[in-house]
């Protein structure tokens, strides 16, 4: 049974959720950086309006033209192009061709409902009728058969649930088949469909040589290739041809996707050459054709799904059930049902996004550091660090001139209701802080940070957990810091942590804890002083990173 019919997920025609308040007239924010002040900005920001905020969307330009007022507004010189606020970076949107076809012996497939291709990179595929080998299981690795068995034939792979996360193998071991067809469409999440059917962007409209195509499909497709369950079949059991057509096709981006960079220069003229950047990204992901009842979805992820996108899609066992419908009466005691289809973003990353915002206002108001303030707010941190990449590819001042950077990436959440406990990860505090990359290139500038740490009224304890040398989840590598990181800036990624709303419908601005992320953006600011009046840049005592390599946590 699907999560939808599980708890009863009723879609909607119109778009939106009654969860985010159209924002009351700006009024002017205060000097000092307050609960209320981040509350007025992230419900602008975060508000159904801005519809999810995808790279490129008419609502992400809309965030960065508030973004780029507010750094007017303060006195801050802009640091983009030609004399604006604003550095645009190259995006088209790429979604599967709706005229893709799979047929089974002639019989037609639906695309989206029984199949989706999944590679936007590959060339369009023309495929005669080929025969389907059924691969074997992604439970079963040794059983699989071996490549050359599937050389030029249509594999097919079972990946059932628990085992997505290996799905990867498929196309690494079967690089010689026709097409990697794997089973597994009823376990794609709602947030990975909703990408899939209504597009994403992406930094460029080529294709890529050597990339290979692979097929999603539904199990009662795989049944019928093979006229007989998955689970009664062995490794190498032929079933029925497959032919099709399959791309994806390439537009424009609705509106112009856009970094916004802005200077607070230093007074000391020796050292106002030199910069701190602080940043946040200000794209999320957008919204969804197919609404759904918010607190059903809430109750749902909050017992299935307990890091949101990061925890595997898949049915609830009767216990879970049980407890999913608990869940979801004592909700109903408070709201009604409420449709929603809008992935506001309100922590990801509308959080650091106002972050920097007040902290920028802080500063503006005095007194000023020696060295320069550099706030870039980067787009296109959801389409895999492209904004941030392309700000240090082409950055608007000398990259040596940056002594280090400041990341701010999802610091809204954090109590122990958002992060419980297990799913690889301990339970959250009002004191915890994820720090990624702090002493990676600079032991000085990890130093620095834990030391404005320390004088906070009530300080965070730093959890490097994640930034553990190979840890599977890499954070390293998926946050913006990184993209100055490799330019052998000292850099870190300050986070709160994930939970149930990650990537989620439900991410809004009302579940934010706004004085503890006052704490956060406090903090920060304090870090910021310190290294912008430090009489030298951190110290950099690790090897800078080869440039163009993969990242290694």
């Amino acid at each position: 049974m699907s999560m939808r019919s599980s708890i009863t997920l009723v879609a909607v025609v119109a778009i939106g959720c009654t969860g985010s308040r159209t924002p009351s007239p700006s009024p002017v924010t205060t000097a000092d950086i307050t609960a209320g002040d981040l509350r007025h900005r992230l419900f602008i920001i975060a508000h159904d309006s801005m519809q999810g905020r995808e790279t490129g969307s008419e609502g992400d330009y809309q965030t960065q033209e508030y973004i780029a007022s507010e750094f007017r507004r303060l006195g801050l010189e802009p640091a983009g192009e030609n004399g604006t606020y604003f550095q645009t970076v190259p995006f088209w949107r790429v979604a599967i061709d709706p005229q893709s076809t799979l047929n089974v012996d002639g019989t037609p497939l639906k695309v989206f409902l029984e199949f989706i291709p999944t590679n936007s990179g590959a060339a369009p595929m023309q495929l005669g009728p080929t025969t389907a080998i059924y691969g074997g299981s992604l439970a079963d690795t040794a059983g699989l058969v071996a490549p050359a068995e599937v050389a030029g034939q249509i594999v097919v792979v079972d990946v059932p649930p628990g085992t997505t996360r290996m799905a990867g193998l498929v196309t690494a071991r079967y690089r010689e088949a026709a097409l990697r067809v794997r089973v597994q469409l009823e376990l794609v999440a709602p947030e990975q469909m909703a990408r899939f059917r209504d597009g994403r962007p992406v930094p460029d409209t080529g294709r890529f040589p050597g990339a290979l195509q692979s097929v999603l499909v539904t199990r009662a497709v795989a049944a019928r290739i093979f006229d007989a369950d998955l689970a009664t079949l062995a490794p190498g059991a032929k079933g029925k041809s497959i032919s099709g057509t399959l791309d994806y096709a390439r537009t424009p981006t609705p509106r112009p996707a856009r970094n916004v960079v802005a200077i607070l220069r230093g007074r000391d003229p020796a050292l106002a050459g030199q910069y701190l950047s602080l940043t946040a990204h200000n794209d999320h992901v957008g919204f969804d054709r197919s609404p759904v009842d918010h607190d059903s979805l809430r109750a749902f992820n909050r017992v299935v799904r307990p890091m949101g996108a990061d925890s595997p899609q898949r049915d609830p066992t009767p216990d879970e059930s049980v407890r999913i419908h608990a869940v979801l009466d004592s909700l109903r005691a408070v709201n009604p049902p409420r449709q929603d289809s809008i992935r506001n973003g309100a922590d990801d990353d509308g959080s650091g996004t106002v972050a920097i915002l007040e902290i920028a206002e802080k500063l503006a108001r005095g007194p000023r550091p020696r060295r320069s303030v550099l706030f870039v707010s980067h787009t296109g941190e959801e389409d895999g660090l492209v904004g941030s990449r392309w700000y240090t590819d082409h950055a608007t001042v000398p990259a040596d001139s940056i002594v280090a950077e400041i990341d701010e990436d999802m610091v809204g959440r954090g109590l122990p209701s958002d992060l419980p406990g297990g799913f690889e990860r301990p339970a959250a505090t009002p004191t915890y802080l994820e720090v990624i990359g702090a002493r990676r290139l600079s032991r000085e500038f990890g130093d620095t940070l834990e030391a404005a740490n320390a004088r906070q009224p009530v300080p965070f304890v730093f959890d490097y957990t994640y930034d553990a040398p190979g840890h599977p989840l890499q954070y390293y590598c998926r946050a913006d810091h990184y993209s100055y990181a490799r330019y052998g800036i000292p850099a870190v990624a300050f986070s709160r942590g994930e939970h149930l709303d990650y990537h989620q419908i439900t991410d809004e601005s009302q579940y934010i804890d706004y004085p503890d992320l006052a704490r956060v953006a406090n903090m920060v600011y304090t870090a910021a002083l310190a290294i912008t009046n430090m009489p030298h840049r951190p110290t950099r005592d690790a090897p800078k990173p080869p440039l163009n390599q993969p990242c290694r946590q």
